[in-house]
Protein backbone atom coordinates (compact mmCIF):
# COMPACT_ATOMS: atom_id res chain seq x y z
CA UNK A 1 0.00 0.00 0.00
CA UNK A 2 1.16 3.59 -0.74
CA UNK A 3 1.55 6.06 1.97
CA UNK A 4 -0.07 9.18 1.77
CA UNK A 5 1.89 12.28 0.61
CA UNK A 6 1.27 16.14 0.22
CA UNK A 7 2.09 17.76 -3.20
CA UNK A 8 1.45 21.03 -4.96
CA UNK A 9 1.77 22.70 -0.87
CA UNK A 10 1.64 26.29 -0.62
CA UNK A 11 3.35 27.22 3.09
CA UNK A 12 0.84 29.82 5.00
CA UNK A 13 2.10 33.45 4.20
CA UNK A 14 0.58 33.87 7.31
CA UNK A 15 1.87 31.24 9.95
CA UNK A 16 -2.05 32.50 12.59
CA UNK A 17 -4.45 32.66 9.20
CA UNK A 18 -5.85 29.43 10.10
CA UNK A 19 -6.37 30.30 13.46
CA UNK A 20 -7.66 33.61 12.92
CA UNK A 21 -9.84 32.65 10.74
CA UNK A 22 -11.51 30.52 13.44
CA UNK A 23 -11.84 33.66 15.69
CA UNK A 24 -12.78 36.29 12.97
CA UNK A 25 -15.69 33.12 11.97
CA UNK A 26 -16.45 31.73 15.37
CA UNK A 27 -15.59 28.40 13.82
CA UNK A 28 -13.34 25.67 15.27
CA UNK A 29 -11.49 22.71 12.82
CA UNK A 30 -10.76 19.50 14.37
CA UNK A 31 -7.42 19.04 15.73
CA UNK A 32 -6.47 16.47 13.00
CA UNK A 33 -7.54 18.48 10.02
CA UNK A 34 -6.48 20.86 11.32
CA UNK A 35 -2.57 19.93 11.30
CA UNK A 36 -2.72 19.07 7.74
CA UNK A 37 -3.75 22.22 6.92
CA UNK A 38 -1.03 24.23 8.33
CA UNK A 39 1.65 21.51 7.16
CA UNK A 40 -0.33 20.83 3.99
CA UNK A 41 -2.06 24.13 3.09
CA UNK A 42 -3.43 24.00 -0.26
CA UNK A 43 -2.16 20.80 -1.00
CA UNK A 44 -3.23 18.12 -3.24
CA UNK A 45 -3.30 14.31 -2.01
CA UNK A 46 -0.83 11.55 -3.37
CA UNK A 47 -4.07 9.05 -3.17
CA UNK A 48 -6.72 10.62 -4.33
CA UNK A 49 -9.49 8.73 -4.62
CA UNK A 50 -12.38 7.10 -1.84
CA UNK A 51 -15.55 4.85 -2.05
CA UNK A 52 -18.84 5.32 -0.32
CA UNK A 53 -20.87 2.92 0.06
CA UNK A 54 -23.15 3.58 -3.38
CA UNK A 55 -20.66 5.52 -4.88
CA UNK A 56 -16.51 3.98 -6.09
CA UNK A 57 -13.63 6.18 -6.29
CA UNK A 58 -15.04 9.46 -5.93
CA UNK A 59 -12.28 11.98 -6.49
CA UNK A 60 -10.77 14.39 -3.66
CA UNK A 61 -8.50 17.31 -5.36
CA UNK A 62 -7.07 19.61 -2.88
CA UNK A 63 -7.46 21.52 0.26
CA UNK A 64 -8.72 24.96 0.80
CA UNK A 65 -5.51 27.68 0.73
CA UNK A 66 -5.29 29.98 4.05
CA UNK A 67 -2.85 32.50 1.77
CA UNK A 68 -5.29 35.51 0.39
CA UNK A 69 -3.63 35.32 -3.07
CA UNK A 70 -3.68 31.45 -3.57
CA UNK A 71 -6.43 30.46 -6.72
CA UNK A 72 -8.94 27.95 -4.32
CA UNK A 73 -8.83 29.96 -1.03
CA UNK A 74 -10.97 29.04 2.09
CA UNK A 75 -12.32 33.04 1.78
CA UNK A 76 -13.59 32.53 -1.63
CA UNK A 77 -15.98 29.56 -0.25
CA UNK A 78 -16.41 30.74 3.05
CA UNK A 79 -19.56 30.77 3.94
CA UNK A 80 -20.75 28.12 1.89
CA UNK A 81 -23.39 29.14 -0.39
CA UNK A 82 -25.88 26.99 1.02
CA UNK A 83 -29.23 26.87 3.06
CA UNK A 84 -27.03 25.16 5.95
CA UNK A 85 -24.95 27.92 7.36
CA UNK A 86 -23.17 25.19 9.31
CA UNK A 87 -20.93 24.17 6.74
CA UNK A 88 -17.71 24.59 7.15
CA UNK A 89 -15.37 23.58 4.21
CA UNK A 90 -11.67 22.49 3.75
CA UNK A 91 -11.52 20.81 0.76
CA UNK A 92 -12.84 20.71 -3.05
CA UNK A 93 -13.23 17.75 -5.48
CA UNK A 94 -12.75 18.10 -9.60
CA UNK A 95 -16.43 19.09 -10.18
CA UNK A 96 -16.40 22.07 -7.85
CA UNK A 97 -18.35 20.48 -4.38
CA UNK A 98 -16.86 21.05 -1.32
CA UNK A 99 -15.79 18.76 1.79
CA UNK A 100 -17.21 20.66 5.17
CA UNK A 101 -17.23 19.80 8.82
CA UNK A 102 -20.88 19.25 9.86
CA UNK A 103 -21.63 17.83 13.28
CA UNK A 104 -18.26 16.85 13.80
CA UNK A 105 -18.18 14.33 10.89
CA UNK A 106 -16.68 14.88 7.18
CA UNK A 107 -19.80 15.50 4.53
CA UNK A 108 -19.11 16.32 0.93
CA UNK A 109 -21.59 18.84 0.05
CA UNK A 110 -22.77 19.20 -3.41
CA UNK A 111 -23.33 22.66 -4.99
CA UNK A 112 -25.72 21.88 -7.66
CA UNK A 113 -28.99 20.66 -5.50
CA UNK A 114 -27.42 22.06 -2.11
CA UNK A 115 -27.01 18.58 -0.29
CA UNK A 116 -24.40 16.52 1.53
CA UNK A 117 -23.13 13.33 2.01
CA UNK A 118 -21.64 11.78 5.05
CA UNK A 119 -17.89 10.29 4.20
CA UNK A 120 -16.38 9.97 7.54
CA UNK A 121 -17.04 10.37 11.24
CA UNK A 122 -13.15 12.26 11.43
CA UNK A 123 -10.91 13.77 8.93
CA UNK A 124 -8.89 10.94 10.26
CA UNK A 125 -11.43 8.41 9.03
CA UNK A 126 -11.28 10.35 5.75
CA UNK A 127 -7.66 9.91 4.94
CA UNK A 128 -8.34 6.20 5.19
CA UNK A 129 -10.51 5.83 3.09
CA UNK A 130 -7.88 7.53 0.39
CA UNK A 131 -6.70 5.32 -2.24
CA UNK A 132 -4.85 5.33 -5.67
Amino acid sequence: MNELTWKYVKPLSNPTAIDEFEKAHGVVFPDDLKEILVANNGGRPSLRYYDLPKDKDKEFKTLLSFNMDDIETIYKRYPVDSADKSLLPFASDPAGNLFVIKDCGIWLWNHENDSTVFVASSFTAFLQLLHE
